[in-house]
């Protein structure tokens, strides 16, 4: 099995070689793109991209709902596993678009506010490691 290791920090601007791979591109931009939040969180602004109304298939919409943990989230176990059904919810269009056939994630608390999505696709595994 192959692991690499991606850093965010989300209070600094995406370095430009993140984007040299296109998968770690991808991930990212799926992950960081604000999905539209759930009418049962009843915000006032819920995000989400305008495109996602043009989609040709129910579900079939752009980025993932982590942003909801950072307005209020507490360093929880019920945290991480939110953290992993959004990270999950977000990338399952690899699967379904055969980019990759298999999708594992798992969250877990590193400290100082930093958070480590473990990404498998295809036995490949994407650390990767956002503080806020």
């Amino acid at each position: 099995m192959t692991t690499r290791r991606l850093i965010l920090d989300l209070s600094q601007p995406l370095p430009l070689e993140l984007f040299a791979d296109p998968i770690d591109a991808a991930i990212v931009l799926s992950l960081f793109s604000d999905a539209r939040a759930p009418d049962s969180e009843a915000l006032p602004d819920p995000r989400g991209w305008w495109g996602d109304a043009l989609a040709e298939h129910a579900g079939d919409t752009w980025g993932g709902q982590l942003w909801l943990l950072a307005r209020r989230a507490k360093n929880v176990p019920e945290t991480l596993r939110r953290a992993e059904d959004y990270a999950r919810d977000a990338l399952k269009w690899m699967v379904a678009d055969g980019v990759s056939s298999t999708l594992a994630v798992a969250a877990s608390d590193l400290g100082n506010e930093t958070m480590l999505l473990a990404i498998t696709l295809d036995g490949i595994t994407i650390n990767l490691e956002v503080s806020p």
